[in-house]
């Protein structure tokens, strides 16, 4: 069967199909979408984030998990955490973030010691996953509960995860990662005595 348009301009999708089918009613493409939309596409756009609680739950998981194991995969499941991570704290292009939200992700980090957790780790991670992690290591030092900073205050109860900075200074891979880190502390008056 040979189409032929009568006319010079484009017929339809749904034209074709009748033509084609020689039937009234038109075959549904997508099925699962009504009226032409894709919704399949934006499925992973419209999943809702984890609470504070699981992500840092599954962060702690991931970091404890990259000691115990070996293997790309460990490392692979920090980095996308970690990355999880950056989109909450700053958000991504989309979606702005919640001041509320991130707030209670910095009360569950210092909760749950994340943070010694993040700076031990810190040589074991690939380029990505460091710079993303620097990137949440200032969003989190500049975090005010009740007119103090939970995370500096807990750095200041863990001085030894500044003097691990400085020694992994002294490693060129991390150098550039645990210098922004350091740098970030100073603003401190209490962390950088």
């Amino acid at each position: 069967m040979r189409l032929v348009v009568a006319s010079p301009t484009l017929l339809s999708l749904r034209q074709i199909t009748r033509r084609l089918t020689g039937e009234g009613s038109p075959i549904r493409l997508f099925p699962s979408a009504g009226h032409g939309e894709m919704s399949f596409f934006f499925r992973a756009a419209s999943r809702l984030r984890p609470s504070p609680q699981e992500l840092v739950r599954s962060i702690k998981e991931s970091l404890v998990a990259l000691d115990t194991k070996t293997g790309a995969k460990a490392l692979e499941d920090v980095e996308k955490n970690i990355l999880t991570l950056r989109h909450t704290l700053l958000g991504d292009g989309e979606v702005e973030p919640n001041q509320e939200q991130v707030l209670q992700i910095a009360l569950e980090i210092c909760k749950e010691g994340v943070l010694s957790l993040f700076v031990q780790n810190l040589p074991s991670l690939g380029w990505e996953g460091r710079k993303d992690l620097v990137h949440c290591w200032c969003i989190l030092l500049r975090q005010k509960v009740d007119e103090s900073y939970c995370c500096v205050r807990y750095i200041e109860n863990h001085v030894n995860l500044l003097d691990f900075l400085v020694v992994c200074y002294k490693n060129l891979e991390v150098a550039l990662n645990c210098g922004n880190m350091l740098r970030e502390c100073i603003k401190y008056p209490t962390l950088a005595k």
